[in-house]
């Protein structure tokens, strides 16, 4: 008689040599007639035969599936191995039968986390019966699922714990949403917290209805909250409701398309816990963003105005106020502002570890770099996609004391050159960086990149896109000198295609088709002779860092 292995022993293999000698260990603890059993794939026998496993803990078998999954694949004769009654979290697997998958899960009935994404084959009947099998999930993921209204009527009464749930890109309708609506006479879902249904078909009013219904709702995804506050001011007494600041949302997003001014001010009035806020592609005021210095929990704020804003609300009236009283904002991102002072965005933003700054109108000139702002910064973006003069100075202000500068990103940065270059990482050696962009920055050579590489830090990706001084057998030196010194840096290099003015895409894409729109843009059309990014001047016999780019 065949003897079985111990199960303790065997929770001291590693993963790796489970999934190596996985047939030793499954086929070799078997008598005859249940290998058999299990080799036969016209019957259904296999599901009779009890594998090594079935003592193992959950969180031992979650990772011996991925793993299997990813070395082996999961016949159906595995799958049965695997999916024991203990195991508590699972993702249907895309490589192995979703068929043969959900007739074994229905014996997990303790699962607290299911992950049933991108499945279009199976009816949506079936999963009426298949939710009910799981009173205790905590986490279902259905993203780019087809179901129809009455999975969730069987989610509602059934998964009562049930605290994140996921139907972005789904078939989720009204009348599935209303199923999970919550009230004193048919409690449902009473305890979720986080919702995405982001590109779906509901509607303003069902979502409404549905984030009114839920007041510990935390995070809900949505392209656009303006509708659903708008629909929330016309169904609820507005007086009460900012009375009770019932809700308890952390994330407010406004933008993707119509932002309405009021409905705006109500969410930042009734969410007084938010964390992260968006308002972009909207004509920014003071008066729409009076309510946002009230939030003392902002550690994410994302403001941009919209492509054909008249620019009335800039850095120095607009910005200044609001961050005087956020001063513990980690992640800034600002869009579409004039006169951005990043003096002043230092000495107002004390603990900033990201920082954002594209199609910035204009930039103050600092007259006095090396003060000891952006200390904690860990990334940094400029995208000067509006062709902006960026002071070589003002880039110093930004990089000399941020020592921590993990992930950097430049894009039509010009004034950025060889001996800028090389007096920041004299200040600041980047010892930290792990990714660098140099995005249409034509004022660099290959002496940056070398100046960079051969220092001492953590490099792990470098990017050079279309840069005009970085030729094709520039990228093949450092690709040589990578390889030479044994580098594990990743290096990536697009020619440069000769872009003229830059445009941001969000411009092209709000322009309306009208011919009074058309006749607007002949009359401010810029003549190329006009244009700086048609006409870089020549260096001649000069070295590039005898021009004093400011």
């Amino acid at each position: 008689m065949p003897v079985r292995p111990n199960p303790d022993s065997l929770r001291a293999l590693t993963l790796e040599t489970i999934c190596v000698n996985y047939d030793l260990l499954v086929y070799g603890c078997l008598e005859r007639k249940d290998v058999n059993k299990l080799l036969d794939s016209d019957m259904e026998e296999y599901k009779s035969v009890t594998g090594p496993f079935s003592e193992y803990p959950s969180s031992l078998l979650e990772d011996l599936i991925q793993m299997m999954s990813e070395k082996r694949g999961l016949p159906k004769q595995s799958l049965h191995q695997l999916l024991l009654p203990q195991l508590q979290a699972y993702t249907v697997i895309m490589r192995a039968s979703r068929h043969i998958q959900t007739q074994l899960l229905v014996n997990c009935k303790q699962l607290r986390k299911l992950e049933f994404t991108s499945c279009k084959t199976i009816q949506p009947l079936f999963y009426n019966k298949f939710f009910a099998n799981f009173p205790f999930l905590v986490i279902l993921n259905l993203e780019g699922t087809i179901l129809d209204n009455e999975a969730f009527n069987t989610i509602g009464r059934t998964c009562s714990n049930l605290r994140s749930l996921n139907v972005a890109d789904s078939t989720i309708t009204d009348g599935g949403l209303y199923h999970l609506v919550h009230t004193p006479e048919e409690p449902r879902v009473r305890n979720i917290s986080t919702v995405n249904i982001l590109n779906t078909r509901l509607s303003d009013e069902a979502v409404a209805k549905f984030t009114l219904s839920h007041p510990g709702l935390l995070k809900l995804r949505v392209k656009n909250m303006s509708p659903m506050f708008t629909r929330i001011r016309e169904m609820t007494d507005l007086q009460d409701l900012k009375k009770n600041n019932i809700f308890q949302l952390r994330i407010l997003n406004f933008c993707e398309g119509n932002v309405d001014e009021k409905a705006v001010q109500l969410g930042l009035e009734v969410c007084p816990f938010t964390e992260s806020l968006v308002i972009r592609q909207t004509d920014l005021s003071l008066n729409l963003l009076k309510p946002v210095s009230k939030l003392t929990h902002l550690t994410s704020l994302h403001l941009g105005n919209s492509s054909f804003s008249q620019h009335n609300f800039n850095f120095q009236n607009g910005i200044v106020p609001l961050l005087k009283n956020l001063s513990s904002l980690l992640n800034l991102t600002l869009e579409k502002i004039n006169r951005v002072d990043v003096l002043q965005l230092g000495d107002l933003c004390p603990k900033l570890k990201y920082l954002k700054l594209t199609c910035i109108g204009s930039f103050l000139p600092v007259f006095n770099p090396g003060r000891e702002y952006f200390v904690n910064l860990e990334e940094l973006i400029i995208l000067n996609t509006r062709g902006a003069h960026l002071y070589t100075k003002t880039i110093m202000q930004l990089l000399s004391t941020a020592f921590k500068i993990q992930h950097l990103r430049f894009q039509f940065v010009d004034t950025l050159n060889d001996q800028v270059w090389f007096d920041i990482l004299e200040i600041n050696p980047l010892t930290n960086i792990k990714s660098l962009v140099f995005d249409q920055c034509h004022s660099i050579s290959i002496f940056s990149l070398d100046t960079l590489i051969s220092r001492n830090n953590e490099l792990d990706e470098l990017s050079v896109w279309s840069c005009r001084f970085i030729m094709d057998e520039d990228k093949d030196t450092v690709l040589n000198l990578l390889r030479m010194e044994n580098f594990s840096t990743r290096f990536s290099w697009y020619p440069y295609t000769g872009e003229e003015a830059p445009i941001p895409l969000e411009d092209i894409e709000d322009i309306d088709d009208t011919e009074e729109e058309e006749e607007q843009e002949d009359e401010d059309e810029v003549p190329d002779f006009m244009n700086y990014w048609n006409n870089v001047p020549s260096f001649g016999n000069r070295q590039m860092n005898e021009f004093n780019l400011d």
